[in-house]
């Protein structure tokens, strides 16, 4: 709905336009607008063959058409104080509830850009109160968490919207002066109110994560218009692979400019069909040529089905020229190994922009059995006029294993089955070594007969798994060099057996940093649990009057305790010398230098140390997180265990005569000083 003049519908909700169409080019847009110019601003849409149209709409019309549930509201309507301070908010929330309640669909608020897909499935956002604000009305047992109907999804004639209707818009209860009481509180109340009593058995509501539809809380907005980081491509695609929308709430940011390199930027170059709206002060894009956009690198994983949809989207873009004129094209797949599905009853040829763009986003790859890459390339042609795309395509379980070493004890099962299944849920078909010293065998049923789903297969999942059962108190680091020894995949993934992999996890775009970047050996995310119990445990190395200081940076003037001193570059992610025992690593590289043996527990500064010292690299990158369920082990709950793990500092001491160094300071914390015992 746009209510309000048309010099404030700025290039901005044409982008939220031109990203529903990018991600749903089936979709049948309706804009409801008393002020917009349907000529100007949509025709050209048509004449690419979407589907977007406006209606006329007031508050009489609504009247006029009956659009109301009862006498009560149709009453309101007639009586409706057009002059309140709200009037026009609570407009939009009368006329997008009455909408839903009448017809059903999806409705979103024209400052809400789709980032991938949305799912087939009735739903309504949360969002978060601010911080320290109360919420008496908040959703029930989500604290600071509230329905925000900016965006949601309804089947027609639910009876939730017609009591947030009735029981809203009553000239009794109405109170213009209370911006939030219409909107968010009534959808609040009336979703407490269903998860209560399941009152439409029919409906199964989904109630999305903030992160779905908002995940910058409003106060943070700005960030995506003006801040600029080497990573925002990064973030950028964690918001196209977790979110299915980010909102701009227009109504705080409508006033503030786009730099260039900003999220918002990226986004403008990411969404464009071609000639559909103004051009940008910070455009780069070539609009000279008609082009196919599509990503260099997709990486398969089975729970992708194949699918070119989201940050791997396939579309073509048109250039000025050519968006004038009713040209025809021809579509042309060609892929080396694998095989493309096509959507049944799709023609290929005599296509309109909104026609090819449907094909693409229904085609799906299927790779070839044990084949480890693969390109697909796409032509779209008319006459001379033609526009290519092509596709490397990496078999994800055909690169990456996953090693970890567990002491294989009964406690610590249930840890290691959750990360098995983590793996299988996430990234299907791939290996998993388990080097276990515990001194008890560790037998794979046992494991597997915990670790099933329902959507796993077992057959497969036993040969994807190998259990090294290996000699007592064989240590850690003896544990890593023998499972590195028996992988076969170009690439690894280092990880404890109290870690899981969630959806932020995002192991393919390690796998996609490390291939392209063959200067990189080690590439790690972040774990966001030790973030916030400990630190960020990724930094550098300083080396001064006999300590080794692992620490973030160097103090000002004192950068020559730098241990390793190596150019600085703008780059997506962040190089230093050492990060957590869980990361990617180039199987090679790092088997070249591997653990030392000696080291059981204890090991890390000394093989990050020998690491960097062969000048191998290692990076650390925002917004691909891998999580730590870990246990106290500090608190003895298992004596064999905690008596293991106490060694560290015995190692530590060792590791510092090892290098002829007194003492080891970690993120200003002194763990070992020689001189003290």
């Amino acid at each position: 709905m746009w209510n309000t003049d048309p010099s404030t519908f700025r290039g901005r909700r044409l982008l939220v336009i031109e990203s529903i169409f990018i991600h749903h080019p089936n979709a049948t847009i309706i804009l409801y607008s008393s002020t917009l110019d349907d000529q100007k601003f949509f025709a050209p849409f048509r004449q690419r063959g979407y589907r977007i149209y406006t209606f006329n709409i007031s508050l009489q019309l609504m009247i006029d058409w009956q659009w109301y549930t009862n006498d009560r509201t149709k009453d309101f309507l007639q009586n409706w104080n057009t002059s309140g301070t709200y009037f026009y908010s609570h407009l939009s929330d009368y006329f997008r509830t009455i909408l839903l309640y009448r017809y059903g669909g999806t409705y979103l608020d024209m400052d809400a850009l789709i980032l991938q897909p949305l799912p087939r499935i009735e739903f309504i956002g949360l969002d978060r109160i601010e911080i320290g604000a109360e919420c008496t009305w908040c959703v029930k047992n989500r604290t600071g968490l509230y329905t925000a109907p900016g965006f949601m999804r309804f089947q027609s004639r639910r009876k939730i919207l017609k009591d947030i209707l009735e029981n809203t818009f009553d000239r009794e209860k109405y109170d213009p002066d209370c911006f939030g009481c219409v909107g968010p509180r009534p959808y609040t109340h009336f979703v407490n109110q269903y998860l209560d009593k399941n009152e439409d058995v029919t409906m199964i509501l989904q109630l999305l994560e903030p992160h779905r539809l908002y995940p910058f809380m409003w106060s943070d907005a700005f960030n995506a218009f003006h801040d600029v980081h080497p990573n925002t491509s990064l973030q950028l695609s964690d918001l196209m692979k977790r979110s299915y929308s980010l909102h701009l709430f227009g109504h705080m940011t409508d006033k503030y400019s786009i730099t260039e390199g900003s999220l918002m930027d990226l986004l403008f170059q990411r969404f464009d069909l071609g000639g559909l709206r103004p051009t940008m002060p910070t455009q780069r894009l070539s609009l000279s040529s008609c082009q196919l956009i599509c990503s260099s690198i997709y990486i398969y994983n089975p729970r992708k089905q194949g699918r070119f949809i989201g940050r791997d989207v396939i579309y073509l873009r048109l250039n000025h020229a050519s968006s004038q004129e009713n040209i025809r094209w021809t579509v042309k797949i060609h892929v080396s190994n694998g095989t493309i599905t096509l959507p049944a009853n799709k023609l290929m040829s005599n296509l309109n922009q909104a026609e090819v763009n449907s094909l693409l986003h229904e085609i799906s790859y299927t790779p070839l059995k044990g084949s480890l890459t693969d390109k697909v390339i796409v032509d779209v042609e008319n006459g001379n006029i033609k526009a290519s795309c092509s596709v490397v395509i990496l078999i994800f379980s055909q690169w990456v294993t996953v090693l970890t070493k567990t002491m294989g004890t009964v406690d610590r099962w249930p840890m290691l089955q959750q990360l098995i299944r983590s793996v299988t849920t996430y990234y299907p078909d791939t290996r998993i070594h388990i080097a276990n010293d515990a001194g008890e065998r560790l037998r794979k049923a046992d494991l597997l007969d915990f670790s099933l789903s329902d959507d796993v297969d077992g057959f497969d999942l036993r040969k994807k798994i190998s259990v090294h059962n290996l000699a007592e108190d064989a240590g850690l680091s003896y544990c890593r060099n023998y499972m590195l020894n028996v992988t076969s995949t170009s690439f690894f993934f280092l990880i404890d057996d109290d870690f899981i992999f969630e959806e932020d996890s995002h192991l393919d775009l390690l796998l996609e940093i490390i291939y392209t970047s063959s200067h990189i050996d080690i590439v790690a995310g972040k774990i966001p649990e030790d973030i916030k119990n400990f630190q960020d445990f990724s930094g550098i190395f300083l080396r001064y009057n006999q300590t080794l200081e692992l620490a973030y940076n160097a103090p000002v003037g004192k950068e020559d305790r730098i241990l390793f001193d190596r150019p600085v570059k703008k780059e997506v992610c962040t190089r230093v010398d050492f990060v957590p025992n869980v990361f990617m690593g180039r199987t090679e590289s790092v088997r070249s230098i591997g653990w030392s043996d000696y080291f059981k527990v204890g090991e890390h500064e000394d093989f990050f140390l020998r690491f960097g010292e062969a000048n191998r690299s290692v990076y650390t990158c925002e917004y691909i997180n891998v999580h730590h369920h870990q246990i106290a082990w500090w608190k003895k709950t298992n004596s064999t265990y905690y008596a293991k793990r106490g060694r560290i500092f015995e190692y530590f001491k060792d590791m510092l005569k090892k290098y002829k160094l007194k003492r080891l300071i970690t993120f200003g914390h002194t763990n070992i000083d020689l001189d003290a015992d």
